[in-house]
């Protein structure tokens, strides 16, 4: 949703694309995990309900160098669990982050998300974290060359989180339909392995993410007729 503008402007333009949810960013001004006392946290599902959107979940992808230095954990890990808390709050909505490679860290993570009732989409690539859901992010796999509805197979119920986004033929990201993602397959995958949650459109970096976030609704409930974002 950060990529849509500041808040609160960013919940018009999601309700103007026609989207049934949207998908909070931690680093995000105004919409920190945080910097959210409970009456912040209120307002947050107040504006929600007022626009008539659902929360999808909620990204933490903190730099992995941070979890590895003695000067930056303690922060790094501050801002995880606040984002696991408000992904609580919202309704234990998912959280898209890079799983650190400690083993002490990845129980301590593990233990705080499983004691709030918090999924937890790691996107770690290759896929990393055996302890934990998988965010699939087709993006970074087609730069891999392979093939995002085959690794959505293989992945199955560990499945948590899933982008909705391509590449060009130079390789830079952008919305569904112009690159060399097959959308269908991709879609029809989500669908066979009983994919229950909202997949995201993630603009952070396309050109004019409110123009083709539009596009890339349209393309993405074109394809199959239930289902839509």
């Amino acid at each position: 949703m950060a990529a849509l503008g500041a808040s609160p402007s960013c919940f018009t333009h999601a309700v103007k694309l026609n989207m049934a949810g949207v998908q909070f960013d931690a680093s995000q001004p105004g919409l920190r995990p945080r910097e959210l006392d409970i009456g912040a946290r209120r307002d947050v599902a107040a504006t929600l309900r007022r626009h008539e959107l659902v929360a999808a979940g909620i990204d933490c992808f903190i730099p992995l160098e941070r979890f590895t230095k003695l000067d930056a954990v303690e922060r790094a890990m501050t801002a995880l669990f606040e984002s696991i808390a408000f992904a609580e709050f919202l309704g234990r909505v998912p959280v898209s982050f890079f799983m650190p490679s400690d083993a002490d860290l990845v129980n301590t993570i593990n233990q705080e998300a499983t004691r709030r009732g918090v999924l937890l989409a790691d996107f770690v690539r290759p896929v990393g974290c055996a302890k934990c859901g998988i965010g699939i992010d087709p993006a970074a796999i087609l730069l891999e060359q392979k093939n995002p509805a085959q690794e959505i197979a293989a992945l199955g119920d560990r499945l948590v989180a899933a982008r909705v986004n391509d590449i060009d033929q130079a390789g830079q990201r952008g919305p569904i339909g112009q690159g060399r993602l097959d959308a269908l397959a991709y879609r029809v995958a989500l669908e066979v392995c009983g994919f229950r949650h909202l997949p995201v459109i993630d603009c952070r970096s396309w050109r004019q993410p409110v123009e083709e976030s539009a596009q890339c609704v349209k393309r993405w409930n074109d394809l199959l007729p239930v289902g839509n974002l």
